[in-house]
């Protein structure tokens, strides 16, 4: 009998190893279905594939120098390319930052903590002419983030010109959600990869208006960002609720 108990115990660790090296498969919340198909158009986003927690967010992310094609599938440049990158600056004491061009005149400045998280701190618009500062940074790619997890904060904002960053334009405070909602299978004109898919939602007051907004990001193994939807005009995410929203596939590696 106690070998038979132990036999079972073996077995049932095994099975259940085995499963998490699997992953757990979380099917799109019907919401972010209809959300992610009007920005990104029907057969982008396809079966809910085995998803494991973020061990590694370079892996999602590679911080290299590249520059990449992106297909404007909606909003106001629909059926536009846009040449987008990272690209590196030097820091002293051989600290790097990066830049990543996320439209052409909007830029996202970002680094890599020890903890081995991936955060972006400011928002530079050139069209506009302002710099946006978050206190704390926004999460872009968490490490250790549990597939179906939400981690919530509370940011300070800031948005100052370019030409004389101590003329602070608007400031505020916003409460935000980020979610690992799951990994999927993923098509654009670069190929068919698996993705994991991060949310962000954001809502608050900045300068004279309240503002809510929601965010979608598709990241590739060994690949980076392959599928997005964000806010195209950054006076617009952070002031006014209107309709700039902007979805975006890759369309070469």
């Amino acid at each position: 009998m106690g070998k038979f108990i132990t036999i079972s115990l073996g077995f049932l660790l095994l099975v259940s190893g085995a499963a998490r090296a699997q992953g757990v498969v979380l099917p799109l919340p019907p919401e972010d279905q209809q959300n992610i198909t009007a920005q990104l158009g029907p057969g982008v986003v396809g079966i809910a594939l085995p998803s494991q927690p973020i061990a590694d967010p370079s892996v999602y992310f590679p911080l290299q120098e590249k520059s990449q094609q992106y297909q404007v599938v909606a909003g106001p440049h629909a059926g536009t390319t846009q040449t987008l990158g990272l690209w590196k600056a030097r820091r002293p004491g051989g600290k790097k930052a990066w830049r990543f061009q996320l439209t052409p005149s909007l830029a996202g400045f970002m680094r890599e903590t020890p903890e081995g998280d991936i955060i972006m701190a400011a928002l530079t618009d050139s069209g506009e002419g302002v710099v946006v500062v978050t206190t704390p940074a926004n999460p872009f790619v968490p490490k250790g983030m549990q597939p179906g997890e939400t981690r919530t904060y509370t940011q300070q904002v800031s948005v100052n010109y370019l030409d004389d960053p101590s003329d602070q334009r608007y400031s505020g405070s916003i409460n935000g959600t980020y979610t690992y909602i799951g990994t999927y299978q993923v098509t654009v004109p670069a190929g068919t990869f698996p993705a994991v898919l991060f949310r962000v939602k954001c809502e608050g007051k900045v300068g004279p208006a309240h503002t809510q907004n929601i965010g979608y990001n598709f990241f590739a193994p060994g690949v980076g960002m392959v599928a997005m939807i964000l806010e195209e005009d950054v006076t617009a995410f952070w002031l006014f609720n209107i309709d700039s929203t902007t979805g975006k596939v890759l369309m070469s590696k």
